[in-house]
Parts: structure tokens; sequence; C-alpha cells
């Protein structure tokens, strides 16, 4: 008997499956446009999109073998002369990174890759949907049809950019655990029927729960972060209700399970920022931002932008064209079936003891998500206090939006058992509210097969670089400049060059190196800011004393479409550069002279110079200058600057771990000072220790200050 009921419950799986992956299939077919065709070339606009492309780069160096899957990114093949690590932006999704491997045993280009992981986020977020209606006995049609506008939120369609974000599947496991942790069972405890003590519970379920909790912790911070928040507070409701210290560690299991990977995948990052001093050119954030990118209630009930109906797309639009804060929160739309079941969860939780305690525990999550997320919500308490690393709160609707869908699917649920002709009552709702979900959800004109510029870019940016490594022979360690000098990441667009457009050259070959990816902050960032103020000849002096073979414009870079610094280029190589076949991009054969790389001081733990160069910034702690002596005998070197600080502080200054000064600074007056420092061959370190801690000097500037320095000068003349 148990046999039999096991194995239907399989079958219905399986006709669930089938029904999803066929429904889904047509629908990214003939509503969506996707085709086999699409595959060769990146959906949409992710090559035009800044984000895309950089994560189409991300792809290729896991499927390269450059990246190992559990390490931190990086290639060879970026940032040359130097090598790209970013060790400063974390990325801590290991279990990502493991699907992205998965799906390169089936082929070994980035760009199919890239589509079909995000093709199959789809089926993904509507499997596991489906399986936790069913778990909580909803209808095998209503599962079905909820399942499936769940996977089509809007949120998914315009976050392509964003991939990482499209994988919301693991969500709706999340909220059936939580439901599971407030049972009046302690979740992972069994209580003894002989001498009533707790014990810890080895179930194949447990089991289960604990493997999901632990691959499921590094797929997606953010998704972590506000999981780890509904941790947090099932862990007091459930105390407040059931009053047993087993709920308690239960919750508290879940939290390790939860963070103890995340924490491991973080190590290797905060391991190389302890080594190197922290990174403050690289995102940070202020804490108002989770002000600004806050999710805002009216975004998640007003319809999607561009709305089939021409009369809601109009009040869409007007609405977006007033607000003060249209930002990515517009992706943040319920759809209509969803916001009825947001609604309903609103007014549970001022009535839960007329509705089951399912209901009420969703609808507790749902307040708890708002009071978080909202605008001017704890997120932003927790912002300012703790720390605005996390600031896109609006990215909890993908939480809401399941908690409404379980919602209503649990409501409509009950009202059709009571229904005489309940079956076919079922069928013909469930088909209607998918066909409405459907043309609600989506917005009209909706593609996500190729665009044909984003198309027509991909396909000229591939001839152009293929040319260039051909013209090569395809040898290894040719090393290829891009300007203007766009420093990775979040750098922002110059004039119409797109922030990380300048990945193009990585994306298409397979053995030139590129200079593109040079981390903010870092020994890359500083030699080519120093290049780059340089006058074009002895920028091609100094790339070729380097070893590079040739320099690409990019002349979306520049204001007058790169005519004068081409016309310089042609004049003093006596060249005429090879050209896109867009027209954006040039390339000019240089004379590769030897692998000379002089570079100039290197402020690690310091803020970004405020004006030009050498003028004045400010740093933070554990704040260093590191010099680099490339000749094989220790030189002299003439440095002079001022300092100054917020407050009375003791400065010590060391060179290589010996003290060459101690002083100290009162606040409103320059510390001027110079010194004659004799390095060594090979890396110089000059340190500045204090023993009073950072300040903040409030208002909208939250940045942790130590001390200043200004008029930076050395005897070279090097000022960044």
């Amino acid at each position: 008997m148990t046999k039999n009921i096991y194995s239907q419950k399989i079958s219905e799986t399986l006709y669930g499956f089938i029904i999803l992956l066929t429904s889904i299939a047509l629908t990214l077919h003939f509503y969506l446009g996707i085709s086999l065709n699409d595959l060769m070339y990146p959906l949409a606009d992710a090559y035009i999109n800044t984000d895309g492309r950089m994560t189409i780069a991300y792809f290729k160096m896991i499927l390269s073998g450059e990246w190992s899957f559990y390490d931190i990114p990086s290639s060879v093949f970026l940032s040359a002369p130097f090598e790209f690590q970013a060790y400063d932006f974390p990325l801590p999704m290991f279990s990502v990174w493991l699907y992205i491997k998965l799906l390169s045993l089936f082929t070994s280009d980035s760009i199919i890759v890239f589509n079909l992981f995000y093709i199959s986020t789809y089926f993904l977020n509507a499997f596991v949907m489906y399986i936790v209606l069913r778990k909580l006995r909803i209808n095998f049609f209503l599962a079905i049809a909820i399942a499936y506008l769940f996977t089509f939120l809007p949120f998914h369609y315009f976050r392509l950019g964003h991939i990482f974000y499209t994988g919301y599947f693991f969500i709706p496991l999340w909220i059936y655990y939580l439901l599971l942790l407030s049972n009046k069972k302690p979740l992972f405890f069994k209580k003894s029927m002989e001498d009533d003590k707790y014990s810890f519970d080895c179930s194949k379920k447990n089991l289960g729960i604990i493997f999901v909790l632990i691959l499921s912790s590094t797929w997606n911070f953010y998704y972590t972060f506000f999981f780890a928040f509904l941790i947090f507070f099932t862990l007091l409701s459930s105390y407040m209700y059931h009053k047993n210290r087993y709920h308690i560690y239960s919750a508290l299991l879940f939290f390790s399970f939860i963070l103890s990977p995340f924490i491991l995948n973080m190590l290797p990052y905060k391991i190389y920022e302890n080594t190197y001093g922290k990174n403050l050119n690289i995102a940070q954030r202020n804490p108002i931002e989770a002000e600004i990118y806050g999710l805002k209630i009216v975004q998640l009930v007003f319809p999607v932008t561009n709305h089939h109906d021409r009369k809601i797309a109009g009040f869409k639009e007007g609405y977006s064209e007033s607000t003060l804060l249209d930002n990515e929160s517009r992706d943040s739309t319920l759809g209509f079936i969803a916001t009825l079941g947001f609604l309903i969860l609103i007014f549970v939780v001022f009535f839960q003891s007329y509705f089951s305690k399912t209901l009420a525990r969703l609808s507790q999550l749902n307040l708890f998500a708002l009071l978080l997320s909202t605008v001017g919500g704890f997120g932003v308490v927790f912002a300012y206090l703790v720390t605005p690393q996390i600031r896109a709160y609006n990215r909890i609707s993908v939480f809401i939006a399941a908690l409404a869908f379980i919602a209503i699917a649990l409501i409509i649920n009950k009202v059709v058992k009571k229904s005489r002709h309940k079956k076919i009552l079922v069928i013909l709702l469930s088909l209607s509210i998918a066909a409405f979900g459907i043309w609600d959800q989506l917005p009209s004109g909706a593609k996500m097969g190729t665009w044909e510029n984003s198309k027509s870019e991909f396909v000229s940016d591939k001839k152009f670089v293929t040319y260039i490594e051909n013209s090569f022979n395809r040898e290894n360690n040719v090393k290829i400049a891009q300007f203007p000098y766009m420093p990775y990441p979040e750098n922002g667009p110059i004039n119409q060059m797109r922030d990380y457009e300048q990945v193009y050259g990585y994306l298409h070959s397979n053995h030139l190196r590129w200079s593109y990816g040079a981390i903010k902050g870092r020994d890359a960032d500083y030699w080519y800011k120093d290049l780059s103020m340089k006058s074009i000849d002895l920028q091609v002096k100094t790339l070729e004393e380097a070893g590079f073979s040739g320099l690409v414009i990019n002349r979306n870079g520049y204001a007058d479409n790169a005519q004068e610094i081409e016309k310089s280029l042609m004049e003093l190589l006596h060249i005429t550069p090879i050209i896109s076949d867009n027209k954006q991009l040039a390339f000019f054969k240089l004379t590769p002279r030897g692998h000379t790389i002089i570079m100039p001081p290197v402020f690690n733990g310091f803020y970004e110079w405020e004006g030009e160069a050498g003028t004045f910034r400010w740093a933070g702690d554990n704040a260093n200058i590191l010099w680099i002596n490339n000749e094989d005998k220790p030189k002299e070197e003439k440095i002079s600057f001022e300092m100054g600080s917020l407050i009375p502080r003791g400065i010590t200054v060391k060179l290589n771990g010996k003290i060459i000064d101690n002083f100290s600074i009162t606040p409103g007056v320059p510390s001027p000072h110079s010194y004659t420092l004799i390095l060594t061959p090979g890396r110089n370190s000059i340190e500045f220790i204090t023993p009073e801690s950072s300040v903040t000097p409030g208002g909208l500037d939250t940045r942790n200050l130590s001390f200043s320095i200004a008029n930076f000068h050395t005897g070279q003349n090097h000022n960044d």
C-alpha cells in the first residue's frame, strides 16, 4: 500500500514536471521569442548590458579552467601586464560556479552556457515551487498554474543583466522549511517516549534539509542575507509560541547550516584583505543607498512596466515619470494574481485567529520582510548601524512573491474543495489563472531572443578580435592595450563607452592578453592611471617597453570619437589602423621592446584622490604606501607630503618594518614631512601606524577616516 502511494506521488510529480516543461518551453519560444539559433549569441541585450557582458566573462573564466569554481575570479588574460584577481570584489557564490561547471559538461562555449543558465532557471524556479505547493497539499493543476506564474515574474524577465538573481528556486523551499521550523515539534529534535528527553533527529528528511541549506547558502548572497533575517524572526516567534528551547536550537542549527558555508566562501577574500589591506576604492556603499534602493509597496502592487493594456501602461508610466525613486525597484512588480495573495497576507496578519496556522505564519513572514526591506525600514537601520554593503533591499520582492503565490494557492485550494464540481472547476480556474497571469506579468513586446543591435555589436567585435589574434598567429603572451583606460569594477560610463564594455577582447580571444580588468586601488590601476597622464608618445613608448604588441582605441570612450588620438598615433607610428565593422574599434600594431614595468607608488587602504592626483586624499585603517624598486640594487627616493587628522592623533612611520619617524597631528594644523627613502630591490612598504581609531565625519559622509595626505610629491614626480 505504501509503495503504491509512493509510486503514485512519483508519477504525479513527473506528470507535473512534464506539463511545466512543455508550458515553459512553449512560452519561451512563442512568447519570448527564444529559438535554438539564439543560443549562439547572448540573449536579448546581455552583450550590450553593462553587467551582462562582465558576467559572460565570469562564465568564460570558469569554462576555460582559469578560475576554479571553488576559488577567486581570476585570469592571466585580463589586466595585462599584470593578472586579474578579483579579491577586492567578493563573489561568494560557490553553488552558482559549481552549477556553471556542470553546464559546461555539455559545451565549452561560454555564450551558450550563459544562455542555458538563464533559460534553465525558468524550469528550476517552477519545478521547486510546484514541489513545495504539492507538499502543502495544493491541487495538482492549481500547483502547476501557480508555479508557472512564479517563474515568469517580471523580476525574472528584467534581470538578465543580473543573471545570478534569476535563479530564485531555493526561496520556496526556504519558506517551506521556515514553516516546518515553526511547527509544534522542534524540527531537528525528537522526544523520547521513555525518558521524555530530546535528541537529535537524524531522519532522511532532516538530512535532506541540511544538504539543501548548505548547498543554497552560497547561491546568492543577497538571498542568503534575507533568509538569515527570516530565520531570526522565526526563531523569536517559535519560542514565543512554544516556549521550548529546542525550537531555539533548531533555528540556531538553521543559522549554522546557512551561514557557515557562506563564511567559508568569504574566507579567501578576507585573508587577502588582511594581508594587503582593505581596498577603499571598491564597492564603498553609503547607508543612504539602502533607502534609495529599498522596496516600495507601490511598485509591488502596481502593474508591470509596458503592460499590454494601454491604459494600465500609461498609468504606470505616469507614476514612473513623477516618482522621486525610480530605479531597479520597478522590477519588483508582483502581477495581479500575486498582488491578491500579498493583500490577503496583509489582511490575515491582523486576523490570524480566523485563518489556518500556515496562512498566519506566511502573513508574519510577509510582514517582517516588508518591515525589513521597505523604504525607511529596518534595512536602513541595519545599513547605518551594522553594514551598508547590502543596499538593494527591493530584491526581497522574490521572497514576497513566493509568499503571496503560496497564500493565494492555499485560499483557492480551500474554496475549490467545497465545490461539487471541483475537478472541472479547478482545471478551468487553473487555466484561466495561468493565461491571465502570463498576459498580466510579462510586458508588451517582451523578447528574450537575440536583439539585433546586440547581435551586430557581438559579431563585429568577434570578427575584429579574431583578426587581431590571427595576425599574431595565435601566439601566447601577446599583450594588447585598450584605450581609454577603464578600471574594474563599477567605473561607470566614459562618454559613450559603457561600463565593462572593454571586456570584449577577452570574450572573443583565447591567446591574447588584454589590459582591461585592472582592479581599482591596486597595482595595475596605479600603473595605468600613471600611464594615462603622460603624453601619447610616452604612453606608446611605455607600452612597448612593457611588452605590448598592440593598442586598441574604443571610439565610444572619446568625446571627439577618438579623432585626435588616432591622428596622433598615425603620425607617431606611421601606420593606418584596422577598423572594426561597426566603426567603434581601431587597432594599431606596436613593437614590443622588453618587459619593463616602472611602478608609481601604490596607496593601499586609502580613499580616492580628491581633485588632481597628489592633491588630497583620506586614509582608512591600516593604510600603507607600496613602492616597487625594479633595480637589482637599493635606490634613493625622496618624498614629501602634509598630513592631517580630524582628531589628535599619534603617527609612527615605518619603512619595511623599521621606524623612521614618530610625531603627533593636531586637528586643523597641517603636518609637513619629507623623507629620503632607501628602497631595497623589490617591494617596499611605508606603514602609517596610529593608536587612535578612525572616525566618521558624520552627515552623509560615512567613511571611516584615519588621517589625510596632501601635496604628495616624489623625486620622480609620480603623483598617483
